[in-house]
């Protein structure tokens, strides 16, 4: 019982980690895409304002889903956010590399988002593993 309530208790930090993370993230990418774009070597063009525009939204609506679920009292949903991150990081983690491989893009330039994604795709995991070992101990 103990190790179920850390367990929920963990997976709700990362849960509000990742969704403070994206608001934050979001926040510069709609208000400050030009000091965001200078820490990342970019130049900041009118298609890369609107593309950067588009993510910073998906970053917000992320992040408030993420702390939403982080703060709810239903544990469906936090493991079904979780779910989503786990995939959602493991995905951005492999394009990111890939990009840094495959273009002109060094990965200093992809780094920002690489890393943050790997960092949250391997807290995701660990509860997910975590989840998975409990319910073995308990059969």
């Amino acid at each position: 019982m103990q190790k179920e309530a850390n367990l929920e208790r963990y997976l709700r930090f990362v849960l509000i980690l990742n969704g403070l993370g994206d608001i934050v993230l979001g926040i510069f990418m709609l208000f400050l895409p030009g000091q965001l774009a200078g820490i990342l070597g970019f130049n900041l063009t009118h298609e890369i304002r609107y593309l950067v525009g588009g993510w910073g939204t998906a970053s917000l609506a992320f992040g408030v889903m993420r702390l939403f679920a982080g703060t709810n009292s239903h544990p469906e949903v936090r493991w079904f956010v979780a779910a989503f991150g786990l995939f959602e990081g493991v995905v951005l983690t492999l394009f990111g590399i890939g990009v840094s491989i495959l273009t002109s893009l060094k990965f200093r330039q992809v780094s920002l988002s690489t890393l943050f994604a790997l960092a949250f795709a391997l807290a995701y995991g660990a509860a997910c593993l975590w989840r998975r070992a409990s319910n073995r101990q308990r059969i």
